[in-house]
This record gives structure tokens, C-alpha cells and sequence, in this order.
């Protein structure tokens, strides 16, 4: 009995045994089946995003880089002044561009202000040509010079001729009455230093100087804009609203044209428009058959009033006033010249900027001389046509280096930008070496336009009034055909 439970019991063990072997075999093989069905879908995955092409890690990276290139490109745009969309070729698109926002000065006497901008230059990798032009284009809105127009000696040589019975604008025919009006800026910029003078004090002394070397018989006038209220916005309304004549159209009287100008002083906004306009009602009861009308503004600063100056010069160009009407930029920046250049070209007239009290008094003189001619033509008296031409010559000698000398100042301006650029790593060599490039051949054409120029100028001077009509008319069809 003792035996057969023992072999009962023997039996029983081997059972569970088997079991528990078969148990653990089988859960190895459920436990390697399910790993190998795990990473035969992770393969998949990988061979699928493989061939897709697609690696999220570099796909962002890529992103990345093309918006900041892209970013790059529209800071520089963003540093390049509006308009200015190609690089100059002829004379005209030269004298015509505005002046950069350090032209007149040698890079050393404002490298501090120059560098603070260059600063801001993007560094785009593997720039193309386009967008070397793009960086030239930023340095030109910084370094351009203002050349100097030659619509103002063209204007003096038909200055010349003032009275000649060949001029063919009534505007410049000799009448029976000579009157000049200024208009003159009071806002309160013209508070802002000339030399060792406010603008104001530069101006006042010079309208005296010029009123006094008025012939007998001819007439001056002053009338002014912004001198009333403040700059506030407070004050915008009073200011804005006000034009007054302070010295009527007359001879010239000391005492009168002193009192007159010592009732005002810089102070408010600048309604040029308004000034315009109530100059033509200042003239109105002197027209133009029997008048030779002048009218010189005087301003520092564009039209903050709200009001259209261009329009309005246009307006006064075609009344019956017919006046010559040259405007002064006294000290004016790029934005006002722009402006003043606008108004002067809607009236017929010629722009000039001046920057201290010496320089506004020579523009003047030009009244004065036009004056005596005309006192010598009411006595029948002739003028020396010959000393007219030696003067001219002296004008377009110092036109010529004028601009020869600006164009010295301006790639020298380039230069050293380009040497800060490299020096402080902010572009890379290659890209300051491909700007080297187009400096120097924008360099060479603006020498010789400006020998071209001064060479047109010298024949003109040579010609009669109408030879030099037709000459000038010539030159710049020839020129809007080649633009």
C-alpha cells in the first residue's frame, strides 16, 4: 500500500512538471513573437518616412534658414530711402537723386552717426547681384552728394539776356514796374543755427541788405508764414491759419522795413501753401503785361500744415501775376528739398539750397542785378552782353569743380564704409569686394557726366539767347528719349 502511494505521488510531480516546462516554453514564444512584430513595425515606419524624404529635424532647420534669409532681404530693403530704386547713368538721374543722409561731409567728421547705420546691415550669405545692388542702393540713400543742378546757370544765362528783345518768356521781358515779394518761413525751425547765427538773424540781415540795393522806383515786399502760436499741437490751428503781410509792396523805406521785421520771430508750424496763395492776392493788382513780378520763398522745412505747396505754385505759375518764382532751402534736409525742388519746378521757377547768411545774400543779388538792368533799360541805357558771358564762364568753371569734387568726397564716403563694414565683420569680404566693384565704375561715370555737363554749359554760354533755347530744349528731349 506504503508502495503504491509513493508511486502515485511520483507520478503526480512528473505531471507537474511537464506542465509547468510546456507553460514557461510557451510564453517565450508569445513574448518573442510580440518583439519581433513591435520592431517589424518600427521598421516599416522608418523605410516609409525614408521614402518620403522627410526628416523633421532637418525639414525645420530648412525652414528656418530660408525665413531668416528671406527676413534679411526686407531689413535691407527697409534701409533704402523711397524712390530710390536704381543706380544713377546719366547727369540727370545724378543731380536729380536725393542726397544721402550724410552727403556733404567727410565720413571722419560723423563716423560715430555713419557706423550706428551700418550696424543695421543684414549679413546675407551668398548674396546674388540683386541683392548687391540692394546693399549699394542703402549705402547711396547714405552717402549720395547733392550735385549740383545746372537749371540754375541755365537760368542765369537767360538771366542775361534779361530784356533782350529775343526773350520770348514773357516772364523775363523788362515791363514798366519791377516788384519783388518775399515770403519768408518764421516756424520755429528758422530758430535753428546758421553759422554763428539763427537762421532768422541770417535771413532778416539779408532782405535788409537786399532791400537796400534796390534801384529807385523798383518795389519790395514781405510777407511771412509760422510766426504765430508754437510748435505745439495746441497751437497747430492758430498757427497754421496765419500769413501776414508785414512790409507792404513799396519802395524801400530803412525805418519801416526795420519796424517790420522786428515784429516777428521764429515760432509755429509751416503753412507754406497758405503763404503761396495770399502772395498771388499780394500781386494781384500787378499783373504781368505791365509788371515784372518776382517772389522769392525762404523756407528751412516742408508744408506741416496739411496743404498742397506744389499745387498751389502751379496755381500761381498760371495767373496772370506771371511771376518768376524762385524758392531758398535754408539749410533744408533731404525731405523738405525734395518738397521746395517740387514747388519751384510746378511754378517755373529754380530751387537753391543755401545754408548760411553769405549764401542767401548772393541769391538775392540776382534780384538786385535783374533790377539795375531794368532801371538801365528804362533810361535806354544797354548792358554789356560780353561781361554777362565772362561772368557766366567763372559760374560754369565752378559748377564743373563743384561737382568734381563731390564725387571725390562721395566714393571716398564709400571707401570707408566699406573698410568699417569688413573691419567689424558685419559683411562678408567677398560680398564688400563685389561693392568695391560697382564704386568704382559708378565713380568714373559720375566724372564723366559731370565734364559732360560742364562741357554742354560753356557752349550754351556761347550761343545767342535763342541758340541756347534751342540747345537746351534739344539736350533734354534728347534725354527723356534715351530714359
Amino acid at each position: 500500500m506504503n508502495r503504491q502511494v509513493k508511486k502515485g505521488q511520483k507520478l503526480i510531480a512528473i505531471l507537474l512538471t511537464c506542465f509547468i516546462s510546456l507553460s514557461a516554453c510557451s510564453g517565450e514564444e508569445q513574448s518573442t513573437s510580440t518583439d519581433s512584430s513591435e520592431t517589424s513595425l518600427q521598421s516599416t515606419d522608418m523605410e516609409q518616412a525614408e521614402t518620403a524624404g522627410s526628416n523633421p529635424a532637418e525639414e525645420t532647420i530648412s525652414k528656418q534658414t530660408a525665413t531668416s534669409r528671406e527676413e534679411q532681404i526686407e531689413a535691407l530693403k527697409a534701409l533704402i530711402p523711397d524712390g530710390l530704386t536704381k543706380l544713377p547713368e546719366t547727369a540727370e538721374e545724378f543731380y536729380n537723386l536725393p542726397p544721402g543722409r550724410f552727403s556733404g561731409v567727410s565720413y571722419g567728421k560723423q563716423d560715430e552717426e555713419i557706423e550706428k547705420v551700418l550696424q543695421q546691415f543684414p549679413n546675407i550669405e551668398n548674396p546674388d547681384h540683386e541683392i548687391i545692388e540692394l546693399y549699394y542702393l542703402a549705402l547711396l540713400g547714405l552717402f549720395a552728394e547733392d550735385y549740383p543742378e545746372p537749371q540754375e546757370i541755365i537760368n542765369q544765362i537767360k538771366l542775361a539776356s534779361f530784356g533782350s528783345p529775343e526773350m520770348d518768356d514773357p516772364r523775363f521781358q523788362f515791363k514798366e514796374q519791377y516788384n519783388v515779394m518775399i515770403v519768408l518761413d518764421a516756424s520755429g525751425s528758422m530758430g535753428n543755427m546758421a553759422g554763428g547765427k539763427t537762421r532768422m538773424e541770417a535771413a532778416k540781415e539779408a532782405i535788409r541788405s537786399f532791400a537796400a540795393s534796390l534801384p529807385a522806383g523798383a518795389r519790395v515786399g514781405l510777407r511771412v508764414y509760422g510766426h504765430e502760436g508754437t510748435g505745439s499741437e495746441a497751437d497747430k490751428a492758430l498757427s497754421c491759419s496765419k500769413s501776414d503781410v508785414m512790409y507792404p509792396l513799396q519802395a524801400y523805406d530803412r525805418q519801416k522795413l526795420d519796424s517790420a521785421l522786428a515784429q516777428f520771430k521764429p515760432a509755429g508750424w509751416t503753412p507754406i501753401a497758405l503763404a503761396l496763395e495770399q502772395a498771388q492776392k499780394d500781386l494781384q493788382s500787378y499783373k504781368g503785361e505791365r509788371n515784372t513780378n518776382i517772389i522769392y520763398l525762404v523756407s528751412d522745412g516742408i508744408e506741416t500744415c496739411g496743404g498742397d505747396p506744389v499745387k498751389v505754385a502751379k496755381q500761381l505759375a498760371d495767373s496772370d501775376v506771371t511771376p518768376i518764382v524762385n524758392v531758398v532751402g535754408f539749410g533744408a534736409d533731404g525731405e523738405a528739398q525734395r518738397q521746395l525742388k517740387q514747388v519751384a519746378e510746378a511754378a517755373g521757377g529754380r530751387y537753391v539750397l543755401i545754408q548760411d547768411q553769405q549764401e542767401l545774400k548772393k541769391e538775392f543779388e540776382q534780384a538786385s542785378k535783374i533790377a539795375r538792368k531794368w532801371i538801365e533799360w528804362k533810361r535806354g541805357a544797354t548792358y554789356d552782353a560780353l561781361s554777362e558771358k565772362l561772368s557766366q564762364g567763372v559760374e560754369i568753371s565752378v559748377y564743373g569743380s563743384t561737382w568734381q569734387r563731390m564725387s571725390v568726397r562721395e566714393s571716398y564716403n564709400f571707401l570707408s564704409a566699406f573698410y568699417e563694414l569688413e573691419r567689424r565683420k558685419i559683411l562678408d569680404k567677398s560680398t564688400i569686394t563685389k561693392l568695391k566693384e560697382i564704386e568704382k565704375t559708378q565713380s568714373k561715370l559720375i566724372k564723366q557726366r559731370g565734364d559732360e555737363m560742364k562741357t554742354f554749359l560753356e557752349n550754351l554760354n556761347a550761343k545767342t539767347y535763342k541758340e541756347a533755347i534751342d540747345a537746351i530744349n534739344q539736350q533734354y528731349s534728347e534725354n527723356v528719349k534715351r530714359k
